[in-house]
């Protein structure tokens, strides 16, 4: 029994098409397990719809009519409130979010790019993809390729990321052998025009697969080395870490939050990345813990056993952790958080009375009245790493009036004050003085707390992030900063103040999280984005009666507290007028101090400069854009050259045929149609004609032949032989 090589193919190429969508689901099981990236399954049937409308050949145009449906389709369904099918929200809805991110490309702002239009590209990449497929199933008949990225790429994220990818190793090695196998026999089958017997094929495929099991069960139970290399991620950690070491012997660090904070000080380099969003009606400070402990270098938090668990939604009245003053004036607020960076600690507003958290059904809290900071965790008591989650809070107004009346701790404060005024053994002597001078003229604890604040706004301190030295091995990093450096950024200016307070005998802690971040577009609302920029530090104050107030002594930020006099009837009277959007604006404005030329002189500079920098932005465009178009040309060029080539040999007489057939020929390898080295052409001929399943190419080969032995082709015989060229011309550019 023999079985005809037309229903071979028909066969082969299906089994290709399954085995090539199962390689790509194996670049989308990674997207599934690391992002936040849900309905993946939307995305696997688009790929088996794709590679369904490739296999049947649908035209170009109507198989670009169904895709886009179901893009269409599928975005209203993953990102639409209303009901499916709508054509207003084509207009209203994706039309408009497309044009805006358009421009957000343009601007470079992506990470503005809304939820809808990144799924958008997504689907657009993955329609890329089974093109791919296709082609190299269809046309090439090699997918080696695909399988090495596909290895390459499961094995960098098995690498460098949480993603776990033994199994799916496993899986792609079996599926890329079948594929490589089942291909050569395709190969074989089509230029040799081998009429292969079922038996034949039947043992093919049993040898292929007893080959494939044979190989990794080997692999599974043979006795395996040690890793021969070392772990590159702390290679790479621990060479960028040599890499950046400074003149003085320090190591720049990244900004952004970090649990350790026992060795302050050093240079650190800007981080854009993305932390959080939040919706809070008024851009306030975002706190994580604060620690109460100062070594001399850094500051660290007495391990905390006791805490209070709450649940999803439970008004936190009920755990009696604080009780809002009377003198303290309130307004209830409440705000959505969305986290980009994976963290167990809730983020709450800085000096805000917190009510409740609203989470995910089954969510347990624990907080840490010490430290004020909130864990999320489940209910085995495995911590969690929270997406999203809203907060209900009350908003404080603190009182001037009110503040100033505390001047000495009350009888209720012996145990804070002994944890808030500790300072270590050793502490240098003109800390001490420095806080009784700068002290000595003020009777309560509000006026000295503003007076040692006010102190670092003085002309010899410097905001700045680089060529920050660490304190010598015998040094305090307080007194390093206040006598001798006088050049820092948010951890310098906080951790000596509250050093300065401490000295003073007035009960502060040190408290890190973030500043307000700036406002941005998310999903069409008006956000605050949060980066590692806006990671900071400030200080609280304890006053008796009030709690804990916030102060900011770090250069060319405000704190964004609300402050009022009630004596002076006065509201508001510490209401910033410009928020910096991170510290590394604060720099900038340190710079501005310093002498600037004429400003007539600096404006006109100003102008030639922005004049100049618009020119070279728009030429850098229009060359980026003509490189890109020639490299789009150049890569699709097998599409668009045949055309070309037939309007330029319509009118051509018999003479020409020589050179068209040559034309042909290299369109054909252009096509991924490689004739083999010693092959004949006739034979090619034949490989071309069952590949297009058509007589064409023989036809075209007989005629070139004849012109060769002849020495012409009459203008008559061309016009009959040019539409074969045409033909096939066409055909290698589909």
């Amino acid at each position: 029994m023999n079985v005809t090589t037309e229903k071979l193919e028909r066969s082969m190429h299906v089994l290709m098409y399954v085995f090539g969508l199962l390689l790509i689901t194996e670049w989308l099981r990674p997207v599934d397990k690391l992002t936040d990236t849900g309905n993946i399954i939307i995305f696997i049937l688009f790929l088996i719809y794709s590679l369904l409308l490739h296999y049947f050949r649908i035209h170009w145009s109507i198989r670009f009519i169904l895709i886009s449906a179901y893009i269409m389709i599928s975005l209203q369904f993953l990102h639409s409130k209303g009901a499916l099918f709508q054509l207003s929200w084509l207009k209203e809805g994706f039309l408009a979010d497309f044009t805006a991110n358009l421009s957000f490309i343009y601007d470079g702002n992506w990470e503005l790019i809304t939820n809808p239009f990144r799924t958008f590209l997504f689907f657009v990449l993955l329609w890329l993809v089974t093109y791919l497929i296709h082609y190299w199933v269809m046309v090439r008949q090699s997918i080696f390729f695909f399988f090495m990225l596909t290895v390459i790429f499961i094995s960098v994220l098995d690498t460098f990321t949480p993603y776990v990818g033994d199994k799916a190793m496993i899986r792609i090695i079996i599926i890329g052998f079948l594929m490589l196998g089942l291909l050569s026999l395709l190969r074989l089958t089509i230029q040799e025009r081998i009429k292969f017997p079922m038996a034949s094929i039947n043992k093919w495929i049993l040898m292929l697969t007893g080959m494939i099991l044979v190989s990794v069960l080997v692999g599974f139970v043979a006795p395996k080395l040690s890793p021969q290399w070392p772990d590159p991620v702390p290679y790479i950690t621990s060479y960028s870490d040599k890499a950046v070491k400074e003149d003085d012997g320090s190591k720049r660090k990244s900004v952004g939050y970090d649990e350790d904070d026992s060795d302050l000080g050093g240079s650190i380099e800007p981080d854009s990345s993305i932390v959080f969003y939040n919706d809070a009606p008024a851009g306030h400070y975002w706190k994580v813990e604060n620690k109460d402990i100062y070594t001399g270098k850094g500051w660290v938090s007495i391990l905390e056993t006791d805490f209070h668990t709450f649940s999803n939604g439970q008004d936190m009245a009920s755990l009696d952790i604080y009780d809002v003053p009377e003198e303290v004036r309130t307004e209830e607020m409440t705000a959505k958080v969305s986290m980009t960076e994976s963290y167990s600690h809730i983020l709450h507003p800085q000096s805000a009375y917190l009510k409740r958290i609203e989470a995910k059904n089954g969510m347990d809290f624990k907080y840490y009245e010490g430290m004020d900071k909130v864990i999320s965790e489940k209910d085995n008591g495995e911590r969690l790493s929270m997406k999203e989650y809203g907060l209900v809070y009350d908003m404080p107004s603190f009182d001037i009036a009110e503040l100033r009346k505390v001047m000495e701790p009350d009888e209720s404060m012996d145990l804070l004050m002994e944890k808030n005024t500790q300072l270590p053994e050793g502490m240098p002597n003109r800390i001490y003085e420095l806080a009784s001078g700068l002290t000595r003229n003020e009777a309560n604890w509000y006026d000295k707390a503003k007076a040692i604040e006010d102190y670092f706004d003085g002309p010899e301190f410097i905001y700045s992030k680089d060529d920050i030295p660490y304190p010598e091995s015998n040094q305090d990093y307080v007194d390093q900063f206040l006598f001798e450096t006088q050049i820092g950024y948010c951890d310098n200016f906080s951790s000596a103040m509250v050093v300065l307070l401490r000295a003073a005998n007035i009960p502060a802690r040190w408290v890190k999280g973030y500043t307000e971040g700036e406002k941005s577009i998310l999903d069409g609302e008006s956000v605050y984005k949060v980066t590692n920029n806006n990671a900071h530090s400030w200080v609280e104050v304890y006053f008796s009666g009030i709690g804990w107030v916030p102060f900011e002594p770090t250069k060319g930020f405000n704190g964004e507290v609300e402050f009022y006099d009630s004596e002076l009837k006065q509201e508001a009277i510490k209401k910033p007028e410009e928020t910096p959007t991170n510290e590394e604006q604060t720099k900038i404005e340190t710079r501005e101090r310093q002498d600037t030329p004429d400003r007539e002189t600096q404006s006109s500079v100003n102008t030639g400069i922005g004049n100049m920098g618009g020119f070279l932005k728009w030429t850098a465009i229009t060359l980026s854009g003509v490189l890109i178009l020639a490299f789009i040309g150049y890569f699709f060029r097998r599409k668009w050259i045949p055309h070309l080539q037939i309007l330029r040999y319509r009118k051509k007489t018999g003479a020409h045929f020589s050179t068209a057939y040559l034309i042909l020929l290299k369109q054909l390898k252009r096509g991924g149609l490689v004739r083999p080295e010693g092959q004949t052409l006739r034979e090619y001929a034949a490989y071309v004609d069952a590949v297009y399943d058509t007589d064409e190419m023989s036809e075209l080969t007989g005629g070139y032949e004849l012109m060769i032995y002849r020495g012409d082709v009459e203008d008559g015989e061309w016009k009959h032989f040019q539409k074969g060229w045409e033909s096939l011309m066409r055909k290698t550019s589909s």
